[in-house]
Formats: C-alpha cells, sequence, structure tokens
C-alpha cells in the first residue's frame, strides 16, 4: 500500500470520526489495518498479536488455564477433522464400489 493511499485512508478515518462519530474502536482497527498492510499482515495475523499481547497480563493461573483449553480446542478440532476425512473417504469408497458394481449400459446412462 503506498503512501498516498495510507494517507487517503487516515484522511477518511479522521473524517468518519469527525462527522460519523466513528468509535475509538473502530479508528484504533483502521489503524492497525493500514500498518499490517504495510508489513503485509492479515487480519487475522493482527489479531494474533492484539491477543497475544493483551493475555501477558492475565495473571499467571489464568494464562495456564487458557493454555490447556487451547490444548484441548486444538486435540477436538483434529479429531473432528481427521473424522470427517474418514467419512468424506468412506463416502468416496461406496460411491466407487456401487459404480463397479452396475452392469455397462446403467454407467453408460448416468455418464
Amino acid at each position: 500500500m503506498g503512501h498516498r493511499v495510507k494517507e487517503e485512508e487516515l484522511g477518511k478515518i479522521q473524517l468518519g470520526i469527525r462527522y460519523v462519530g466513528l468509535e475509538i474502536g473502530q479508528f484504533y482497527w483502521q489503524c492497525l489495518k493500514l500498518v499490517a498492510a504495510s508489513e503485509e499482515l492479515t487480519e487475522t495475523d493482527i489479531l494474533r498479536r492484539i491477543i497475544r499481547s493483551w493475555s501477558e497480563t492475565l495473571p499467571p493461573a489464568v494464562r495456564e488455564k487458557a493454555r490447556a483449553e487451547t490444548t484441548r480446542l486444538e486435540a477436538w478440532k483434529a479429531h473432528e477433522l481427521c473424522a470427517r476425512e474418514v467419512a468424506r473417504l468412506q463416502a468416496k469408497q461406496a460411491t466407487l464400489s456401487t459404480r463397479r458394481r452396475l452392469p455397462a449400459d446403467t454407467l453408460a446412462m448416468e455418464i
């Protein structure tokens, strides 16, 4: 994103604050997106950085509990993804098995 584009975006943000009453959170988010664009970061990257820096302010016990929950959720997500993939492959195999058992003239009609 070029310097001129950034200046235009900041101008829009300032107008939004002045005339529309853009909330400070929206203003901050727009500024972060401008900075991130120059670093080629995605919105997800921005959010990860914000959450990481915010989580560092939490008490150690809360951080440890959050880490444990994150690990549990990641394991659950991996299990769910694996189960979906297995179901997809089984459905594909069932379709292939069905086609193999059909007479040749039935296959010609399907295609």
